[in-house]
């Protein structure tokens, strides 16, 4: 089995998280000196750690408005962990302005932030980004929800995903088939009783539309 790779900052050596990551099977961790962040997942994805008491004074002294702006300029994904509840720490910061730079991080910045329990929660979870990261999810989501087994209900479902599902029983009832639907001209998606040459022309570009283009 190929095991997980992940870089992580030789500054993290003595925290428990990097220990629980050691010792887990499917992770290799490779240690080096970065410039900025705590763990890289793969080249495109950085993981900023911070516990509670150091993410409050991060926002104190300012420090991690530089930190974001660096990870920012040099990875297009940015994630910030922070262990423990920020809300717990003993500080100087009102919990309205923790809020509002918990806000700035998500909205403003773009930032994924994930709170967790301790150490062991956080190496679990670099666990699991890493491997989406590397990966994938390892199989796809289904857009729509399960199939019906009824054809006639099931010929609704086909259409459904072009327009909806009032207009695709006029659709339906007017073409007779999935397939007459699907092949007809604009012109003739218009001769359907409240289907528009705006609805009929966004029918048309989605059925013809090239995916590989």
């Amino acid at each position: 089995m190929t095991k997980i790779q992940i870089t992580a900052d030789v500054r993290e050596v003595r925290s428990g998280l990097t220990q629980a990551l050691d010792a887990n099977q499917v992770v290799e961790v490779h240690y080096a000196e970065l410039t900025i962040g705590d763990y890289l997942l793969s080249p495109e994805v950085v993981v900023e750690r911070k516990a509670a008491h150091d993410f409050v004074a991060s926002i104190f002294d300012k420090r991690l408005f530089g930190q974001i702006a660096q990870m920012k300029a040099t990875y297009p994904r940015v994630i910030v962990l922070v262990e423990g509840d920020v809300f717990a720490t003993r500080s100087q910061i009102a919990p309205e302005a923790l809020r509002g730079a918990l806000s700035w991080l998500a909205v403003i910045e773009g930032v994924s932030l994930i709170q967790t329990r301790n150490p062991i929660d956080s190496a679990s979870f670099i666990e699991v980004m890493a491997r989406h990261a590397q990966e994938g999810l390892g199989y796809e989501i289904s857009l729509r929800g399960s199939k019906p087994k009824d054809f006639k209900v099931l010929a609704q479902f086909a259409v459904e995903g072009l327009c909806g599902p009032a207009t695709a029983k006029k659709l339906l009832s007017h073409f007779g088939s999935v397939e007459r639907v699907y092949s007809a001209t604009t012109d003739q998606l218009c001769e359907v009783k409240g289907v528009g040459r705006k609805t009929a022309e966004q029918i048309r570009e989605l059925v013809t539309y090239q995916v590989n283009r």
